[in-house]
């Protein structure tokens, strides 16, 4: 399956991953990447990944957060193999951030 380049951007962007210390979920930013209209049409689904990618287990059936975080993402991967690894990085970042 082809990455998803622009979906896969606008989740490292909306997550803040390689910008803030901590996840910092803002819509805003894939706004001002993407234009008005592109952005508002992203947002659901990069929310609707997050929710996916949030479905995990890994913190229930895991030892540690590192652990954690890369159950959840092998979780995610074999679900969306079309979002490219920075994303899925983030979407770990917040899910190991939030489940601390």
């Amino acid at each position: 399956m082809e990455l998803d380049a622009e979906l896969t951007g606008a989740v490292v962007l909306y997550t803040g991953w390689g910008q803030k210390p901590y996840p910092a979920r803002e819509g805003d930013r894939i706004i001002e990447a993407f234009g008005h209209d592109r952005g508002l049409d992203l947002i659901p689904k990069v929310h609707r990944l997050e929710d996916d990618f949030f479905e995990s287990d890994a913190r229930f059936t895991t030892d540690d957060l590192a652990e954690m975080g890369k159950k959840a993402a092998y979780d995610f991967r074999k679900a969306h193999p079309e979002i490219g690894g920075a994303a899925v990085e983030a979407l770990a970042w917040c899910y190991t951030f939030d489940f601390k």
